[in-house]
């Protein structure tokens, strides 16, 4: 049963691996604040339901562009969907010296999600 687990949800554990290996070390990088530039688009890519979020910021005057794609398997889609709406700011993190390299971290992002979450198990 196991085996069937990871067969169908090896692809969102393959993605969620490659973001957590893009961030690996950001979290000394430049924090710069991005605006998400249009509406989170739902994808599904080999049997994985992603969330792609696209922003846009600055580094020394310079415009930028960036995406970023969240893995789910859990069917909360829609609750970062809204959380990432088309204006909204958010926290990126600017690799030194290759400013067209970003990442966006949940844990950098001031929104209160996750306060409300962990809230939430408690009761």
């Amino acid at each position: 049963m196991g085996g069937f687990f990871l067969g169908l949800h090896l692809p969102c554990i393959l993605k969620s691996a490659g973001n957590w290996l893009n961030a690996l070390g950001s979290g000394k990088w430049l924090s710069v604040d991005a605006t998400v530039t249009d509406d989170p688009t739902r994808l599904n890519r080999s049997g994985c339901s992603t969330v792609k979020i696209v922003y846009s910021y600055h580094v020394d005057g310079e415009l930028y562009t960036g995406s970023h794609e969240e893995p789910f398997w859990d069917g909360s889609e829609t609750d970062y969907m809204n959380r990432f709406q088309r204006g909204r700011s958010l926290v990126v993190r600017v690799k030194p010296g290759e400013p067209k390299a970003a990442v966006m971290r949940d844990r950098d992002q001031t929104d209160g999600l996750r306060k409300r979450l962990q809230g939430m198990s408690k009761l």
